[in-house]
């Protein structure tokens, strides 16, 4: 599992990227307690992870922040009743991409119906 002095495989894999994509900031007296800077991330990933984070009953608190508009960055604060930080995250990254998937696999699914109800309505008023 993760502890406090070591960054989990999903946060290794993102930040093995070219550009450092999240940072870690980590409560050495806690492992249950972390903070996570997203660079060139906004509200838009904040608010969706942050609803899923408390929709898991281990999370005591999730909150976000973008400090300002023109700072290409969103901190993520984890506190949870005893699981590590990390781990938490990373099961709400992995409880939204799987929600993303389904909202695609659904959109994808109506729209070719609702373009063809769409076509089909402007043929008939040529």
């Amino acid at each position: 599992g993760c502890n406090r002095f070591e960054v989990c495989s999903t946060m290794a894999a993102m930040m093995a990227t070219q550009k450092k994509r999240v940072e870690i900031l980590p409560d050495f007296q806690d492992e249950t307690c972390a903070t996570y800077i997203f660079l060139q991330e906004d509200h838009t990933l904040g608010n969706a992870l942050h609803h899923m984070l408390m929709k898991n009953p281990q999370v005591s608190f999730s909150g976000y922040s973008v400090p300002h508009p023109v700072d290409d960055k969103m901190n993520l604060r984890v506190q949870t009743t005893g699981a590590p930080a990390t781990q938490t995250l990373r099961q709400g990254l992995t409880d939204l991409k799987s929600v993303a998937a389904h909202i695609l696999e659904v959109f994808n699914e109506q729209v070719p119906e609702l373009s063809t109800s769409k076509m089909e309505d402007e043929r008939r008023d040529w």
